[in-house]
């Protein structure tokens, strides 16, 4: 398994349990550093990226505002 696939299994992980719980709104940058953590072949930018078209993809809400 490469990086980027264990990076993509996270998201979705990250996103199950968005979803379970869609009343809670989830802080993208937050969540984007702690996975850069794990995965840091990848700008924390573009893990937030991901995470908000992952987000916007299911409705879900989200931070996008949040200062770290």
């Amino acid at each position: 398994m490469t990086e980027s696939d264990a990076l993509r299994e996270e998201i979705y992980r990250l996103v199950a349990a968005a979803e379970a719980d869609p009343e809670t709104t989830s802080d993208l940058k937050s969540l984007a550093v702690q996975l850069w953590a794990n995965f840091d072949e990848f700008a924390v930018e573009d893990l937030e990226d991901t995470l908000r078209d992952e987000w916007r993809t299911r409705g879900l809400p989200f931070n996008d505002n949040a200062e770290i």
